[in-house]
């Protein structure tokens, strides 16, 4: 049945809503479906008592795209971007009315794919995220990713001449995004994800000291799917230009992706900071969050497990955590004509889950702390930019990555509740213009500002703390290096021996070791006591270990403070032990592994509640098996530490400690939680001697290839350690040509299937092993990037029907295997998929327990041994299901071309 037109259905969409929170089904039209008719889809919104919701416009029905930036212009003009295509202006309609194809106009210029939108100075500034140059180095387009200035020259009401203002290198959805005005209207902000290089002449006209490196103790776990592996300090970034675009300066950094950021009454800037939900369950994950904005501010954000706790002195913590996300636009509410309580908050948008929540904002010191509640939601409800109209109503879009899209209108019709008015609490500005007073030495060196810098690197107020430090290290250390040496106050020996490593001054070497050794432990504050940790981590990071003397002194002073009972400070003591040599951090770090796994000890940050993960299809199942199945973060953390120990080892150790990591696979996390549990498995291995890695391979629940394999074709390499990515890569630039057809030879390709022991467990047209799934048909039912990632993290999705199962003795000790076979007594095990031949016999009498075993019978990392061409070969094997006659075209065409040859 064909649905009204547009326009009249939306006459029909207009909502009004009356009660708190109540939940509205809405039918809503959405893209012609195959057969050209329209279908519908229900919404339900969740919208705050007082408040009328419009929808204004859906610009997928006039193949407008899918909006994800708003900017308001001159003159109620309205103007948006498509995420993948055009600009486009546009009068907001009166009140019940609602907008059609026809008041819709794309912009004549060659400019689009803007994430960020902005009119000021007469101007609409465009942030564009877009490539500049395909993989071959062939130009794509002459405006990609940057900022740009159109203007209207001939004052005809249309935009006909675009300034390019910067080319930025960086595009995807963690390329460069929002633009805002600054308080004072004489400058621009723009902010940037992680995947988008700072500029030169951006970086050396930084506030935020731009000799930043990834400064974590020991190397990090890069992420096993490759995402972000390249990325380096600092991540995302905020920086300032004036409307010219001739002067630049770095603001802050340090952050993952954000997306926008809003400037409150009182001109303090706020930003609204992603997660990476594939850490969700390890140690290092952070939730998404919002941060203020200072001066020089760093957050800490480093690739795969290098993130910086929020403790730590040279970071800054984030106002509120929300739990998980897609951060999108941030508004405050000083714009809109809403009641008095949102007015000195903010507004952030999530578009994963979503719903928009209202921050309210509480000064506390020199900063704020914040309350945060639920405003308004939808599922689904793909919020992409949202901003205050002249008429006070919140205009927002919906979209993004090609979903359907919508424009929509929010507006206040409740009774008044009178005006709002920012009354600072006593000794919050006189704070905040103290922090204001530092800043002004970001990035300016001063000799006479010197004593006021020193005077407030021991203010109770962390954030005056940090500014005070951050100045610190734009001056030259000649400046203050008498200051330190004279120095008796614990504070500003800690936070002077930071801005003194952090600057690479080897030659503050021996003064910085000498301070921090002569600082007595039991008379610092337990924040000193962290504060302290993390300048020795700094000082052996960034000007080289103390020399072996000074190092003693140092575990001398800690290894007796270990444990402490604080989560933290035990981290950071074990840390600096193990980088230190002292053996007895290891069986201490065991001890630790033992008792977080025993007590399930978790400082996972905030979890989203069952009611709101819910609306995220594609998140939503991952945060709700982490909740009933919470990791133990502590335990992992020394997990994780203890693979990079040189000392203390023996074989009772290793035996302890390989066998824990059955309990980190037991527990559920994001789609990197195992495979960089395999990881930091690999890494530990390195330190055992090469007779006993066969059985704490096996202990640890992989098994390795026994001699009567040895036979078996070997592959020539040279390999490498390939993560997914790499392989996705290998695989997209080799393995079909021009016409989508395979490039790689099957009969190549069936030999590596053996070297590459897939055929030891796997049958292909009847021959092979049967201890893992038939992989005929694995070309018909799985994508590729499906296959990839099962062979690189097995453990991610273990079937019943192959599953080992983990058996637990009375004596403490596990045993994993196939059960081949079970009597009233004894059970009988098939513990290594590679050798059929070898059982073992388990008296019923010594079980305590059994279950499904977390970790796969098919080791990973089986394709390191093979070169690119051999991958190519295997995978043009695998996906023609190891048949000649189906040796067709590759992904990109699919089954149906298949079908139709």
């Amino acid at each position: 049945m064909k649905l009204p037109t547009l326009s009249c259905f939306f006459s029909l969409l207009l909502l009004f809503f009356a009660a708190c929170s109540s939940e509205v089904d809405v039918t809503q039209p959405s893209l012609a479906d195959e057969d050209g008719e329209e279908e519908q889809k229900e919404i339900v919104y969740n919208i705050p008592e007082g408040f009328e919701l419009e929808i204004l416009f859906s610009p997928q029905e006039s193949n407008q795209g899918s909006w994800v930036s708003l900017a308001e212009g001159e003159n109620g003009t309205f103007y948006s971007s498509d995420q993948n295509g055009d600009l486009y202006q546009f009068k907001i309609p009166p009140v019940g009315s609602v907008l059609d194809s026809t008041q819709v106009d794309s912009i004549d210029l060659d400019i689009g794919h803007a994430q960020g939108l902005l009119w000021a100075f007469n101007s609409l500034y465009v942030s564009v995220n877009d490539r500049w140059e395909d993989s071959d180095g062939e130009q794509l387009t002459e405006n990609g990713s940057g900022v740009y200035r159109l203007q209207d020259t001939d004052g005809d009401g249309e935009l006909d001449k675009i300034t390019p203002l910067i080319r930025l290198e960086g595009d995807g959805e963690h390329g460069p995004h929002s633009l805002v005005l600054a308080p004072d209207g004489e400058s621009i902000y723009l902010i940037a994800g992680n995947h988008t290089d700072i500029p030169e002449n951006v970086a050396k006209n930084s506030r935020l000291p731009n000799n930043w490196d990834e400064d974590n103790l020991f190397p990090p776990f890069l992420d096993a799917r490759g995402h972000a592996n390249h990325v380096k300090a600092p991540g995302g970034w905020i920086a300032r230009f004036d409307p010219d675009g001739k002067s630049w300066e770095l603001i802050a950094a340090g952050f993952r992706n954000p997306f926008d950021m809003a400037f409150n009454e009182a001109g303090e800037l706020f930003a609204f900071d992603s997660d990476m939900e594939w850490d969700i369950g390890m140690p290092w994950y952070r939730p998404i969050r919002v941060c203020h904005v200072t001066s020089g501010a760093e957050f800490g954000w480093r690739t795969g497990s290098g993130k910086w706790p929020d403790y730590y002195p040279d970071n800054l913590p984030a106002v509120v955590n929300l739990g998980q996300g897609s951060p999108t636009a941030v508004l405050m509410g000083k714009q809109l004509d809403f009641p008095a309580r949102y007015r000195n908050g903010l507004f952030v948008f999530d578009w994963s889950f979503g719903t928009a929540y209202f921050v309210d904002l509480q000064e506390d010191g020199s900063t704020y702390s914040g309350q945060v509640e639920e405003f308004f939601s939808g599922t689904p409800l793909p919020l992409t930019d949202a901003i205050a109209g002249s008429d006070g109503a919140l205009y927002f879009a919906t979209g993004g990555r090609k979903l359907e899209s919508h424009l929509y209108r929010l507006r206040h019709t409740g009774p008044r509740d009178g005006e709002a008015k920012l009354i600072a609490s006593e000794g919050t500005s006189e704070a905040r213009e103290l922090r204001r007073q530092l800043e002004q030495y970001h990035g300016k060196a001063s000799a006479s500002a010197i004593p006021t810098i020193w005077e407030q690197l021991n203010n109770a107020d962390r954030f005056i703390r940090y500014a005070a430090r951050i100045a610190l290290e734009h001056q030259p250390f000649a400046s203050w290096k008498s200051k330190l040496s004279a120095e008796k106050d614990t504070d500003r020996i800690i936070q002077s021996s930071i801005a003194a490593a952090r600057k690479d001054e080897t030659s503050a070497k021996p003064l910085i070791t000498q301070k921090l050794l002569g600082l007595d432990w039991a008379g610092l504050s337990e924040r000193q006591q962290k504060d302290y940790l993390r300048a020795i981590e700094l000082l052996a990071i960034r000007l080289g270990l103390p020399k072996s003397a000074e190092q003693a002194e140092f575990i001398n002073k800690l290894s007796s403070k270990l444990p402490s009972g604080d989560y933290q400070l035990d981290r950071e003591l074990t840390q600096i032990l193990i980088a230190f040599g002292d053996a007895s951090a290891t069986d201490k770090g065991l001890a630790l592994l033992e008792k977080h796994t025993s007590e399930k000890s978790s400082t996972h940050p905030q979890m989203l509640s069952a009611e709101v993960s819910n609306r995220s299809e594609q998140y939503g199942k991952t945060i709700m098996a982490v909740l009933e199945n919470m990791p133990p973060t502590e335990a992992i953390f020394y997990g994780t530490l203890l693979s990079h120990a040189e000392k203390g080892w023996s074989e009772p150790a290793w035996e302890r400690y390989f066998n824990w990591f059955y309990d980190g696979m037991n527990a559920k996390g994001g789609m990197s939680f195992k495979p960089f549990l395999e990881n930091i498995r690999r890494t530990a291995m390195k330190q055992v001697p090469d007779s006993l890695q066969a059985y704490y391979e096996e202990l640890s629940g992989i098994y390795q290839p026994g001699a009567d394999l040895m036979n078996l074709p070997q592959p020539e390499g040279p390999g490498a350690e390939y993560n997914s990515s790499d392989i996705s890569r290998i695989l997209r630039d080799g393995l079909e040509d021009e016409d989508n057809e395979y490039k790689g030879k099957i009969e190549t390709g069936r030999n590596i299937y053996s070297a590459a022991l897939c055929g030891t467990c796997h049958r292909m047209l009847g021959e092979g092993g049967s201890s893992g799934p038939d992989l005929t048909q694995l070309h018909t039912r799985f994508k590729r990037n499906e296959i990839i990632t099962a062979i690189f993290s097995p453990n991610d999705e273990i079937s019943d029907q192959y599953a080992n199962t983990l058996l637990h003795l009375k004596d403490g000790k596990r045993t994993a295997g196939k059960i081949v076979s079970e009597t009233d007594d004894k059970i009988i095990l098939l513990p290594n998929p590679f050798d059929p031949t070898f059982r073992t016999e388990i008296n019923k009498a010594d079980v305590a327990s059994r279950e499904l075993s977390p970790v796969s019978p098919m080791p990973p990392n089986l394709l390191n041994r093979l070169n690119k061409e051999e991958i190519i070969d295997l995978f043009a094997f695998i996906l023609a299901g190891g048949d000649e006659e189906h040796y067709y075209y590759g992904g990109t065409k699919g089954l149906e071309e298949k079908e139709k040859d």
